[in-house]
């Protein structure tokens, strides 16, 4: 929760015509003095003098607090602040319009009140969050002033706070990734001479078993030779690929294949997360996105940071591919999402797998995204060649579900790792 008063103040003529008014009435006196014109100009000074104390004095003593839970959230997900603007002056602010600039979509905080002297005005502003990205609370103007409208005030609240609404993790349907190991297949194996992870048992050496294998410990106790027998072979990391070509990103708002495709990644790196596997991003967005594969917590939220921060760019999927080659080890899983039906960057992704990475692609259809370019066609190049792929049509990944907005009912509470979440009362 963080709160802010106000840091810079500006007093503003809204009438000149009033001190022309004034001026004139001098000259009139001084040319033919009358007891008119010194009643007129005695009173337009004196509206004059006590509109300006008035605009400054509550320039000087209106103030701003806004309340906000920090954090994080994600699409979907509920964001609120709390406004209180009090008066301690001794004047009442007849009219007030607060300007607010955040720019969270959907997040309107502006509204035009009036606050009597020694009191004050709160009110709380929720927002649903349907867009991922950093965006910015705060940023306000806060401008008033006398009831005579000779002078203004404007109050520039130029604090703000940064939100970051991170992609949504979906529920996906049964998407098989193609295993990597030693073996290729990554799928556990029993009395295997491999090298791999965890030795289940031993036994009596054959004509043909490695070396490496020996068990020397019961080797020596039983004065035979003995090798290891291996319970199951390692699984490769998983290297997920996001393809953010901005030719081929069509639709808006979270039908778009853009959207889709985040929230597919995000998923994924969730799903491959949770099996303890270590898993690795790459985009090839306006800042380019490269997290090696990790495991745990830490990983997730690195992640979920860089996709939520990811745009679309020039940059190709051929190109990115070329450049990530020299860097993608042995027996991974490359995961490739990408809506791009040209398969120039075939010619790429091959030799990548003769080196023992294997590619899993996940082909966004243009077509039901308002595109005449089927994915079938692509989906059955790829599989001819061996590579496994999966067609994502529209509305394979379900929206998001809305959190409720009822302020009576629900509260808020910060979880350790920094997510809001809402609380039903």
């Amino acid at each position: 929760m963080q709160s802010y008063n106000h840091s810079m103040t500006q007093l503003r003529l809204r009438q000149p015509s009033f001190l022309i008014l004034i001026t004139f009435l001098i000259g009139l006196q001084l040319i033919e003095p009358s007891r008119v014109w010194t009643i007129l100009f005695v009173a337009l000074s004196g509206m004059f003098i006590a509109a300006y104390l008035w605009s400054w004095t509550l320039g000087k003593n209106l103030q701003l607090r806004r309340e906000t839970r920090l954090g994080w959230v994600q699409v979907g997900g509920q964001i609120e602040e709390r406004f209180t603007l009090s008066n301690a002056s001794l004047f009442p602010a007849s009219w007030i319009q607060f300007n607010d600039h955040s720019t969270l979509p959907e997040f309107n905080a502006s509204r035009s009140i009036s606050i009597g002297a020694g009191y004050f005005e709160q009110w709380t502003v929720n927002a649903v969050c349907k867009q991922r990205g950093l965006f910015y609370l705060g940023d306000a103007n806060i401008q008033t002033g006398d009831p005579f409208g000779i002078f203004d005030v404007t109050i520039h609240a130029s604090q703000r706070t940064s939100i970051l609404v991170l992609p949504q993790i979906a529920t996906l349907p049964e998407l098989l990734i193609a295993p990597a190991g030693s073996f290729g297949d990554g799928r556990p194996r029993r009395n295997a001479l491999e090298q791999t992870i965890h030795a289940s048992s031993v036994r009596e050496y054959y004509y043909g078993d490695s070396t490496r294998m020996i068990h020397w410990p019961t080797t020596a106790r039983t004065n035979k030779v003995f090798v290891r027998l291996m319970e199951s072979a390692p699984e490769g990391d998983w290297w997920i690929l996001l393809d953010l070509d901005k030719k081929y990103m069509l639709g808006t708002g979270w039908d778009a294949i853009e959207e889709q495709s985040v929230t597919l990644a995000a998923s994924l790196a969730n799903f491959g997360l949770r099996k303890r596997k270590s898993v690795g991003l790459i985009t090839n967005s306006k800042e380019l996105t490269w997290l090696t594969p990790d495991k745990g917590e830490g990983q997730r939220w690195e992640i979920l940071q860089g996709l939520a921060l990811a745009k679309p760019s020039q940059l190709d999927l051929s190109t990115i591919l070329e450049r990530t080659q020299p860097s993608l080890g042995r027996y991974h899983s490359l995961i490739v999402i990408t809506a791009s039906t040209n398969l120039d960057w075939l010619k790429t992704l091959i030799p990548l797998s003769k080196r023992g990475v294997v590619p899993t692609v996940m082909l966004l259809d243009t077509s039901t995204f308002d595109n005449d370019m089927s994915a079938e066609n692509t989906a059955g190049i790829l599989k001819q060649r061996g590579i496994a792929c999966h067609v994502i049509p529209r509305g394979m990944i379900q929206l998001p579900k809305s959190l409720p907005q009822q302020r009576s009912n629900w509260t808020w509470r910060s979880t350790p790792t920094g997510e809001i979440v809402p609380i039903q009362n």
